[in-house]
């Protein structure tokens, strides 16, 4: 593959995104590049998920499946990175990762073997799945209405939680489905866009802190190593330099709310070029909300279009 220069000449911060982001196609062009080819490979032995033809051809309905997504977001995104790593791309100054992307930076700056963040996926599902058997859980986004406005309206329905702060009116809230269902309702008159996300647990709030005794008792044979550059947390925008804290964090993001402002502020300081890395624009679009100076290219796109 030849590679935009514009990309090669400085290191840049990196932005993994998360579940939500995969799409039939979102393999094309990369399917001959050796570095994603064997990340996808070592993917589908380790899961047994035919995630190439899920990623190529579909159907959407089995890419999206609960247990394919994230794995799919995951393997792409990490062999976008090691495919232009390959071709030159320096280190980066630093890497953030919205929710599940998080894993996906993790790998990247060899905190854990992909091996192990898809275990760490796997462990995420099986306790959501034992622990919400008998009652439909999941996520609402609500965009365009004041935070102030969605947290009043959460005082009727004392079973959800806010969950991500994604901008100043962009937000998610967890909870049962049958009180996500009227919050929707409630707020769709005064809503630029809001709707149930295509999730089954209540990622990102106090419903799933319960289970991360069983999810970390399955992770501790994971032995984290020091990150090749820092990561950023999306709890708080913190920099994670040490291997063990990163892992941490990764372990209990599932029941860590997401900020992306405090992650925007962090990319504030840090003052490097910005460059989105896996398919689709979810973070150049919320970052840019966020401050509409920053400009964030993307390492999806093929030569000649950067």
């Amino acid at each position: 593959m030849s590679f935009p220069r514009s990309l090669l000449d400085s290191a840049s911060i990196l932005l993994f995104p998360g579940q939500g982001t995969e799409a039939v196609g979102m393999s094309r062009g990369w399917e001959t590049q050796g570095a994603w080819a064997d990340t996808v490979r070592s993917a589908e032995i380790h899961t047994g998920y035919p995630l190439r033809r899920l990623m190529a051809e579909g159907s959407a309905e089995e890419l999206r499946f609960q247990r394919h997504a994230p794995c799919a977001v995951l393997a792409h995104s990490v062999g976008v990175f090691r495919a232009w790593r390959e071709g030159g791309l320096p280190l980066p100054v630093a890497a953030a990762g919205h929710s599940m992307g998080f894993y996906s930076a993790l790998v990247a700056a060899g905190v854990v073997p992909i091996e192990t963040a898809l275990d760490l996926l796997s462990a995420v599902e099986d306790a959501s799945e034992a622990a919400f058997a008998d009652r439909a859980m999941g996520m609402a986004f609500i965009i365009g209405v004041p935070e102030l406005e969605v947290r009043e309206a959460l005082l009727a329905h004392p079973a959800l939680v806010l969950t991500n702060r994604n901008g100043q009116a962009q937000f998610t809230v967890s909870g049962p489905v049958e009180a996500l269902e009227p919050l929707v309702a409630a707020l769709r008159p005064r809503a630029f866009k809001t709707g149930l996300l295509p999730v089954r647990h209540p990622l990102h709030g106090s419903h799933m802190t319960a289970l991360l005794p069983a999810i970390s008792r399955q992770m501790a044979k994971a032995r984290p190593a020091v990150p090749a550059f820092p990561l950023i947390s999306h709890f708080d925008g913190r920099l994670l330099t040490d291997g063990p804290e990163a892992w941490d964090e990764g372990l209990a993001s599932v029941a860590l709310p997401v900020d992306w402002l405090a992650v925007v502020a962090r990319l504030r300081l840090l003052g490097a070029p910005l460059a989105e890395c896996g398919y689709g624009t979810q973070l150049a679009g919320l970052t840019r909300w966020a401050e509409r100076s920053f400009l964030v290219a993307s390492l999806q796109a093929q030569p000649g279009q950067v």
